[in-house]
């Protein structure tokens, strides 16, 4: 368990400085901010000013030599258009962004496994052929195509549900719903092909033979079962996921690290967006980490090979 903390741990730093050497290098040859601050009717010496302020005017070199010191104390420097510390901008938007992101999950997976377990065994029946059909398109859509047709079913024709923002309790449905549709499709298609694979084992004619009810075999032994896979898949699918909630969180409004980080690609703020970035690709790695963990709690064979 130390061993694996300890590789993780490290994992977690060298990932997050790939991260912000690549995020700081690219967001550089993007543009200069300072133009986008001062605005297109500014003078040469006021962009030089401005640059001068932020430190633009030095070397590159030296410019990421700084940003590795800051990185190691979370300093990030002030917002360019916010006037305020980058990090606390982020911290303050980051409780939205994993609100979204855990009811979205957690209506995918109570979606998914249901959906997924009833097209295995009524995979020769319309509706277990309809469950896989509503799962392939929804797996086929982006999810910012479906909020643009949530909002305009549920917000503008029917009048709802709120369109944008998080100030009244509804307002979480529809960027979950938006959110979770490719993961809860992918996941029900994913399920069904495992569970029909497990209904051939062994050990199921064998529980069938004892008088285990249909009930206790499929939940308790082949979703015990598939879960080891179901994790491999969750752990790689977990970068996309956040991905995705930024996208919904501005297609929605919605005030989280997306919104923040969308607004920082408009105006050029470097410090707003790698420490966006940072908090990610810390959540990301975190959440692989508990990834790991709980395939020593699912899988005994891993537990011994562990230990």
């Amino acid at each position: 368990m130390i061993r694996i903390l300890g590789s993780r741990l490290l994992q977690l730093i060298l990932v997050v400085i790939g991260i912000g050497t690549l995020l700081f290098f690219l967001v550089r040859v993007s543009g200069d901010p300072a133009l986008a601050i001062a605005g297109s009717d500014a003078t040469a010496e006021n962009i030089a000013s401005i640059r001068q302020s932020l430190g633009l005017d030095r070397s590159i070199l030296e410019q990421y030599l700084s940003f590795l010191q800051n990185l190691c104390t979370l300093n990030f420097g002030e917002s360019y258009t916010y006037l305020l510390p980058a990090m606390p901008l982020i911290l303050a938007a980051l409780p939205n962004t994993l609100y979204l992101s855990f009811v979205a999950f957690l209506l995918a997976i109570v979606i998914a496994v249901p959906a997924g377990i009833y097209a295995a065994v009524k995979r020769n029946s319309f509706s277990g052929k309809a469950v896989m059909s509503i799962s392939m398109l929804g797996q086929s859509i982006p999810p910012f195509v479906i909020g643009i047709f949530l909002i305009l079913v549920f917000s503008v024709w029917l009048r709802w549900l709120p369109s944008f923002g998080n100030e009244a309790g509804l307002s979480i449905i529809m960027p979950s719903v938006a959110l979770s549709a490719v993961l809860m499709a992918r996941y029900t298609r994913l399920i069904r092909a495992y569970f029909l694979e497990e209904l051939n084992r062994g050990y199921v004619r064998t529980g069938k033979s004892l008088g285990f009810t249909n009930a206790r075999i499929w939940f308790k032994h082949i979703l015990r079962n598939i879960s080891v896979p179901m994790l491999s898949l969750i752990g790689i699918d977990l970068g996309k996921f956040v991905g995705g909630a930024v996208i919904v969180e501005a297609v929605f409004a919605w005030p989280g690290i997306g919104s923040l980080m969308i607004n920082a690609v408009k105006a050029r703020d470097y410090p707003l967006l790698e420490a966006g970035v940072f908090a990610i690709a810390v959540m990301v790695v975190l959440l692989n980490l508990i990834v790991d963990l709980l395939y020593l709690y699912i899988d005994p064979r891993i537990r011994a090979k562990v230990n």
